[in-house]
């Protein structure tokens, strides 16, 4: 027994181990494993799926089509879709029907003789009531019309429309300020005065692009007071007044003679582009000062807008009416190497006014014999007058024959043969002209003048006794030239175009358009207010002579704006310097 506190004695098995080492796990041997069956192979494996049919081959519409899905292709296509369209619903039979979303994007997308014929084909389909109904179709129907000129089509389609929306009434608006702008027509001008006051009493906010035309419009007819009126509008309603809304204000500003305001306009544009330049130069132009935009036209390019064919016409025109011919011939010879515009027949035009206006009449007609442009009729008729104005008979005789080689039955022609021939005098080659004339049916454009008096415009012709107050105008006239005879003013009748008595010649005289406006604003407006004329064709001497003595004698300025230009008449004195 072992004693207390000793190990205790190994055993037999504890004595075998250490005998006999014991062998490491992973080397001991293992019994086998029972033997199992394979698992069964997946059964993607025992029943492949079918393939997936092949595609079907494309079908081209049939009937099951909704116009739905035909609108959406459609729309898919732009701007390439009228020749789908085409195919859709213009087959024999037709495959579908359109209906009144096919139109809109299609018509705005496509040009101007493709959008006249997808909306007379909308008409057809949808009938002529369909604008007034929906007015995302109105709209697009009034933008293809207007830009395509048929102002009665789309006046047509805005009557329908029961509550023209925002852009129906500026497609209208825009319509009618581009046939005014094309065709200087007061009617259509005031068209637009007459559809804006509608506008406002409607619920219609107007926005930009309506006070684009808005102000266009105004400076057409030279109606001041609306300019401001609108112009007012717009900040009190805080119309944004972007470089589009600038230009054109600028625009209208110099075209009611007030180039205060223009210049005002122009100094606070932020966003300033070549266009409001331009539109700045024109004015200019238009006024006569020649010098100012020259460094209007420096300063553009020095602060480094890119200089276009639009601006270097402005220029050379502003050279023209201000008679700085070696100005704008430098201009004329450096466009093309120094700014890179090429020059255009306008500028070829141009040139040749202000060597004609200047007395240059040989080098302007060698200019026209050797140019790289085929020369166009404007430039005849330029040269014709200012043989006419110098006395040049010999030239402008040969430049009449070319015009009337060039356009042989143009109306404007012989109005502008039985002038020239009754400024030399040459009574039997003017009655010829008038002659064949009457033979054509051609009828000479009476003198007309605007006159805004108070915000409404009253419009006189020569010899006209239509006006309320004929009475009282004709009797301001006799005062006039009373008057005027007091001062020593002697009527030069050179301007009379008729082989008529010299008294005779007096009296045609003094009922021009532009007098009887005259002896109107006299009557009916305030003592000391500018007077603003607006006359379609260019002044004759005599009405210019006689307005400088009425601007003196009766302490009034008068703003006359011709076919041409303006002319500001102060103190006796105009703005043009007598050269226009």
């Amino acid at each position: 027994r072992p004693a207390a506190g000793a190990p205790p004695a190994p055993g037999r098995r504890a004595a075998r181990l250490r005998a006999a080492p014991r062998a490491a796990p992973h080397l001991r041997p293992r019994a086998p494993l029972p033997q199992l069956h394979p698992p069964p192979p997946p059964r993607l494996l025992l029943r492949p799926l079918p393939l997936p049919p092949p595609p079907a081959p494309p079908m081209l519409p049939t009937a099951a089509h909704t116009a739905f899905l035909a609108n959406s292709l459609l729309l898919a296509h732009l701007p390439s879709a009228p020749p789908l369209y085409s195919l859709l619903f213009l087959a024999s039979p037709p495959l579908l029907r359109p209906n009144e979303f096919t139109y809109p994007a299609l018509l705005r997308a496509s040009p101007p003789r493709t959008a006249l014929a997808l909306a007379t084909h909308s008409l057809k389909f949808l009938g002529a009531g369909a604008a007034s109904s929906d007015r995302v179709l109105g709209s697009a129907l009034l933008d293809a019309f207007a830009r395509c000129g048929r102002i009665a089509s789309c006046r047509r389609v805005f009557d329908r429309i029961a509550e023209p929306d925002l852009p129906a009434w500026n497609a209208l608006l825009t319509a009618y300020a581009r046939r005014a702008r094309d065709s200087s027509c007061a009617g259509e001008a005031a068209e637009i005065l007459e559809l804006f006051a509608r506008m406002v009493s409607s619920t219609v906010p107007p926005n930009e692009i309506t006070l684009v035309a808005v102000v266009g419009a105004c400076g057409e007819l030279g109606a001041l007071g609306h300019g401001l009126w609108a112009h007012a509008y717009a900040l009190k309603r805080r119309l944004t007044v972007n470089c589009y809304v600038a230009t054109a204000l600028v625009e209208m500003y110099t075209r009611c003679g007030k180039m205060d305001l223009a210049e005002q306009v122009f100094a606070g544009v932020t966003d300033m582009d070549t266009c409001c330049y331009n539109a700045m130069l024109q004015g200019l132009a238009f006024h006569g000062h020649g010098r100012v935009a020259l460094t209007l036209f420096d300063r553009m390019c020095a602060e480094g807008f890119p200089v276009d064919s639009v601006t270097v016409l402005a220029v050379m025109c502003a050279c023209a009416h201000a008679g700085l011919v070696d100005e704008g011939q430098w201009l004329f010879d450096r466009m093309e190497i120094q700014f890179g515009v090429t020059p255009r027949i306008e500028h070829y035009g141009c040139m040749v006014d202000i060597l004609g206006r200047a007395g240059h009449l040989d080098v302007a007609e060698k200019l026209i014999r050797g140019m790289d442009i085929t020369p166009n009729a404007a430039m005849y008729r330029s040269l014709i007058r200012a043989c006419g104005i110098h006395g040049k008979l010999e030239i402008g005789e040969r430049m009449i024959q070319e015009l009337m080689r060039l356009e042989p039955e143009h109306s404007g022609n012989y109005v502008l043969l039985s002038n020239f021939y009754a400024r030399m005098k040459l009574w039997e080659d003017a009655k010829k002209a008038r002659k064949e004339m009457k033979a054509m049916g051609i009828d000479k454009s009476p003198g007309s003048s605007l006159l805004d008096i108070n915000g409404v415009l009253h419009e006189f012709l020569m010899g006209d006794k239509t006006h309320p107050a004929s009475r009282e105008i004709y009797a301001m006239i006799q005062e006039i030239q009373a008057r005027l005879k007091e001062c020593g003013h002697r009527p030069s009748t050179t301007a009379v175009m008729f082989n008529v008595e010299e008294e005779d010649k007096v009296g045609a005289l003094s009922y021009h358009s532009e007098r009887l406006a005259i002896a109107f604003a006299l009557i009916a407006s305030s003592p000391g207010a500018p007077i603003r004329i607006i006359k379609n064709l260019r002044v004759c001497s005599d009405c210019h002579e006689s307005t400088k003595l009425v601007s003196r004698v009766y302490g009034r300025e008068i703003i006359m704006r011709d076919r041409t230009r303006f002319h500001h008449f102060r103190d006796g004195h105009c703005s043009c310097g007598d050269f226009w």
